[in-house]
């Protein structure tokens, strides 16, 4: 039989204007209305682009797919050519075959790939008179009985975010659930309302169910979905997590069905894991896969690629080297219910560093694949100490002590190296989070048993920076705020000076301090040369420029750092004991039973 596993899609949301090269290259004119694109004679249109090329080497490895075939709907005088790329030390171009179609009509023209060993097939279209084209998809040969019953659920948790959560299942409806493909009949769609303030007739409907939910976070929503999608009628296969502020691509939630039912008996329990691109520069990936290094911090697996290239789109679908502790983030993450049954629910973390401890707790193995994404905002723009810094470092900690990942990482070292940035920085409140982090940690897994993460991110939100429009900050003449992210070369005296009295904190007169101002970033940016032996700090945000000045303090200083120093005894006293309870708990703590408590299900 003949399956259909993507479409082409155009660029017809407003936002996807600004990304065009991820649909086609090339001349045209789109009608948005009529959905389709108009070529004049001698125009020309390459379809072998992120979006709409087929990666036809993936489909072949993980999937039964055989033989490779394009259906085009179109009508004028047109010719096709069927194209194929590999890349080694260069891109390597083939042409598969080139017709010429004289269509005095509407039709559905069909080409058969020949040559199906490249990375990416696609193919480009030249206009010989007017000619119009509406749309088409790929299909590949399957043995009808082999193929896997599917039944997709798409959890999605949300908080106050109305606006997003109603388009994307608008479009949803009209791509997926309102069509007559066999998907419609198998993809369930589970909104968990962490916010409570959505209704029935916002969001119900055929196959899309609203569970109001106690907010409980990223982890507390995308539990309520699991616990939904495998205790239905009928049960889950797949559970597919997705984040509620994104532009979403339906095209993407079809061809995972369509990997899903296709998918080799050796691949079944390997997680499907969406690329995040940037919403504000939408044609560049930020990733698909991340990693979590020796320092425990996130770190993209594959450079962040401009898909809007060609070689890029090769790069991306080539084989990377596995890392210790991957993960895939829960903007998109597709995970077979079965790997859930054996490995149980997230842990109540409530955000952060929920989702790459799961995939380490999982062993994953993971699926990529050009075109199957979504748009997400970047995080610089959403820096939040309460988030970055609290939320970061204490569930880092619970999450390495609960499950028995991130071995290879010092957990302490993240904690101190933390605290001694922030403490530098002359962000107090920031090195304040951190230390709550470490105290909350050492209180072992029964801080986590009461649902009160809200609380929490509340009374931690007092300590969040608060900034002002630089025009209202007091000694503020920066002339270039992008500049605030920049940091020379460390002078040696300034090195030494800065290292031995904390940044003038301690053995050092503040009189002796530099009078200048140091312009320096608001969020992660460690830069000590510019920071260096200064009394007054002022942090900036260009991206919407604001700013606030930060002060030397002796006093809070020798606080926080007593108080910090306790902790650590704490620690080092009482480290086995306290891993030993979470690893013990863990269990009970991602389990259903204990779920079903925390939420008041």
């Amino acid at each position: 039989m003949e399956y259909k596993i993507q479409n082409i899609v155009f660029p017809i949301e407003t936002k996807h204007q600004d990304c065009k090269g991820l649909f086609y290259h090339g001349d045209g004119c789109l009608d948005r209305e009529e959905k389709a694109l108009h070529l004049g004679k001698g125009q020309n249109i390459d379809f072998t682009t992120y979006l709409n090329g087929c990666s036809c080497r993936k489909w072949k490895k993980y999937t039964k797919a055989k033989r490779f075939s394009l259906y085009l709907d179109a009508e004028g005088v047109l010719q096709v050519c069927l194209t194929g790329y590999t890349k080694d030390i260069q891109i390597n171009r083939t042409e598969d075959q080139i017709k010429k179609y004289y269509l005095d009509s509407r039709q559905v023209i069909h080409l058969q790939f020949s040559n199906s060993e490249e990375q990416i097939i696609g193919f480009e279209i030249s206009a010989i008179e007017d000619s119009v084209i509406y749309g088409g998809y790929y299909t590949v040969e399957a043995d009808e009985s082999e193929l896997n019953e599917i039944r997709l659920c798409l959890a999605t948790t949300t908080y106050k975010k109305e606006k997003f959560i109603k388009k994307n299942l608008e479009c949803l409806k009209q791509e997926i659930i309102n069509s007559e493909s066999e998907i419609r009949d198998n993809l369930y769609i589970h909104v968990v309302d962490n916010g409570r303030t959505l209704s029935s007739k916002d969001v119900c409907g055929e196959h899309i169910y609203l569970h109001p939910n106690s907010n409980s976070g990223g982890s507390g929503g995308y539990a309520r979905g699991m616990i939904e999608s495998l205790n239905q009628t009928p049960k889950a296969t797949h559970v597919l997590l997705m984040d509620d502020d994104v532009l979403v691509l339906p095209e993407s939630v079809f061809r995972t069905f369509r990997l899903l039912r296709l998918m080799k008996e050796e691949y079944k329990t390997h997680f499907i894991s969406g690329a995040m691109l940037y919403y504000e520069e939408p044609n560049r990936q930020h990733e698909d896969i991340g990693t979590v290094t020796k320092d425990a911090v996130y770190e993209t697996l594959k450079p962040r690629f401009d898909h809007n290239y060609l070689e890029a789109n090769l790069d991306n679908e080539a084989d990377f080297a596995e890392k210790n502790s991957q993960y895939a983030a829960w903007w998109y993450c597709c995970i077979p219910a079965e790997v859930i049954e054996k490995n149980g629910l997230p842990l109540p973390l409530f955000i952060r560093w929920d989702d790459s401890e799961y995939s380490s707790r999982c062993k994953a193995k993971f699926i990529t694949m050009n075109g199957i994404c979504i748009w997400h905002m970047g995080f610089t723009k959403k820096y939040n100490s309460v988030l970055d810094l609290y939320q970061q470092c204490r569930n880092f900690l619970i999450g390495r002590a609960s499950s028995n990942v991130f071995q290879e990482t010092d957990p302490y070292n993240r904690i101190f190296k933390a605290f001694r940035v922030e403490m530098l920085k002359f962000n107090y409140d920031g090195a304040e989070l951190v230390l709550r982090a470490f105290q909350d940690f050492l209180k072992g897994p029964e801080f986590l048993k009461a649902n009160r993460g809200e609380e929490i991110i509340k009374r931690n939100s007092k300590l969040n920076e608060k900034l002002i429009p630089l025009n209202q900050v007091e000694g503020c003449d920066i002339q270039d705020v992008w500049s605030c992210f920049s940091d020379p070369p460390r002078k040696f005296l300034d090195k030494w000076l800065f290292r031995l009295t904390y940044n003038g904190q301690r053995f050092w007169p503040t009189a002796l301090c530099k009078k200048d101002v140091a312009y320096i970033s608001f969020d992660y940016a460690y830069q000590p040369q510019k920071m260096s032996m200064h009394n007054k700090l002022i942090a900036i945000n260009p991206f919407d420029n604001t700013g606030n000045i930060r002060r030397l303090d002796k006093v809070r200083y020798r606080k926080l750092s007593r108080r910090f120093k306790q902790a650590t005894a704490y620690y080092e006293k009482h480290k086995k004991e306290i891993e030993t309870a979470y690893r013990e708990a863990m269990p009970y703590l991602t389990s259903e039973k204990f779920w079903r408590e925390y939420l008041g299900i």
